[in-house]
């Protein structure tokens, strides 16, 4: 069986904002227990130590952490608790990466240093300009919550120029779609990826209008490149490109979501916060931290995954592979029939990476990114990113967390001599640096004060 390595943490089913369009369904006071998630972290670690090495993600033993809740930083001392136990507690030979995503609203400066020192990236969703964002995502007084996240991420990008952010856009508002980008972009915000809200009524003038915006934010980038800023969205690249995978992504597979509880579900997205039965009930759980996979059959339809697409062109060339797990259930009541207007979607925005490969002139094909915490990694927006140099054509559908990939395909990284090393090998390589310069900085020190020494002899 394909070890579970990669898992993201509900924190809590708390949150600070009341955004309608949330897929959890509602919000709860539950909130994990430190003892419930050290269960969670020795759970992976156990997985990761007892794989066999062709089992393993490119080879690797690594574990990954992703936060979520309702609104982690809700519980940011419970998530340094759980990075610490974590970094203490994994063997020898193992690393641990940590990733997330927040509303931003309590991304402060004041959490900056123990995210930097522990490489705790996390992607943001911000909707655009106020008048897209704050018409679902206010706060619990109904006031919207615009001005405090762009703030945060406005001091979050200063820090961090290769920090994401998320839209998630709708259809009552997807004429500004160009609108919103170009907001973003000249706040300092050149990485976006967009996850659309489906439970909405989308009809084909909704599909057409966003085509057109989408092909204005394609001039937008072309004209910005000129200027010499790079603008990266990863979902108008990756539809043109061949994708090999037979996964839209790793869901029950190598990645679970823990809820607060300790249940384990195929996906973070399966978790609905306002569904009060017990665990064993719940038809989509798969498990329990204190037992294990309770529900073999169901997980193996995830491993074993075959969606009904029938004879559509993009379902085996694009990232798409039959849709996301979670919309296809929630609305159509089956995790391999494909919610029609995710279809609509994909087919949509075929033409618009084939769009961006002409104005551009990009060859995406060959340059699509690959790493399995694509968005999680600190390396992102640098010359040194992670990119996919051995054409394995593997791409990340959803694109919002560390939970997609494939562990069957090695991920490389381009690094500075352009030696072919993967992922990990580039943080060990920073890791070691860093040791070197603090070897440095106490020679120079001891240098300085012998000067001194010296001097006032």
């Amino acid at each position: 069986m394909i070890p579970i390595v990669n898992a993201s943490f509900n924190l809590t089913q708390r949150c600070n904002l009341r955004c309608s369009y949330c897929f959890t369904n509602g919000k709860t006071d539950k909130t994990m227990s430190f003892d419930t998630a050290k269960k969670c972290v020795d759970f992976l670690i156990k997985q990761v130590v007892e794989a066999k090495d062709e089992e393993l993600i490119n080879h690797q033993r690594a574990i990954d952490i992703s936060f979520w809740g309702g609104e982690p930083l809700l519980e940011w001392d419970l998530l340094k608790k759980i990075v610490l136990y974590a970094e203490q507690t994994v063997p020898k030979g193992v690393r641990v990466q940590f990733g997330g995503t927040t509303n931003g609203t309590l991304l402060t400066s004041d959490k900056f240093n123990f995210l930097s020192q522990h490489r705790i990236f996390f992607m943001v969703s911000l909707d655009g300009t106020s008048g897209t964002h704050d018409k679902y995502r206010v706060r619990a007084g109904g006031k919207g919550s615009h001005k405090i996240v762009m703030k945060n991420v406005v001091q979050a990008i200063k820090k961090w120029p290769f920090y994401k952010v998320r839209i998630s856009p709708y259809p009552e508002r997807i004429g500004h779609f160009y609108e919103d980008v170009k907001y973003l972009v000249d706040h300092g915000i050149h990485n976006i990826m967009f996850s659309p809200v489906y439970e909405h009524e989308w009809t084909d003038l909704h599909w057409q209008t966003w085509k057109e915006q989408c092909f204005k934010v394609v001039d937008l980038i072309a004209e910005y490149g000129k200027r010499g800023i790079n603008i990266d969205i990863e979902h108008f690249k990756s539809y043109s490109c061949s994708d090999n995978s037979k996964w839209p992504c790793g869901a029950a597979r190598f990645y679970v979501g823990f809820d607060c509880d300790g249940s384990i579900w195929p996906c973070h997205r399966f978790i609905k916060f306002t569904d009060s039965r017990p665990w064993q009930e719940k038809e989509m759980c798969i498990g329990h931290v204190d037992i294990g996979i309770t529900k073999l059959e169901l997980r193996q339809q995830f491993i074993d995954f075959k969606p009904e697409c029938g004879d559509c062109k993009y379902a085996s060339c694009t990232p798409c592979h039959g849709g996301c797990y979670g919309v296809n259930f929630d609305l159509t009541g089956k995790i391999n029939i494909p919610y029609p207007g995710l279809c609509k979607y994909v087919a949509m925005q075929h033409e618009v990476s084939l769009y961006l490969k002409e104005k551009v002139g990009e060859d995406i094909s060959k340059e699509g990114k690959s790493c399995i915490c694509n968005n999680m990694c600190y390396l992102e927006g640098t010359k040194d990113e992670i990119v996919n140099v051995n054409n394995s054509g593997i791409q990340c559908h959803c694109y919002n967390t560390n939970y997609t990939g494939d562990p069957d395909t090695a991920k490389v990284a381009r690094p500075l001599r352009h030696v072919n090393i993967n992922p990990l090998d580039v943080l060990r390589r920073v890791e070691s640096m860093e040791l070197q310069m603090k070897t440095y900085e106490s020679k120079l020190d001891e240098i300085i004060k012998l000067l001194k020494r010296t001097n006032a002899d």
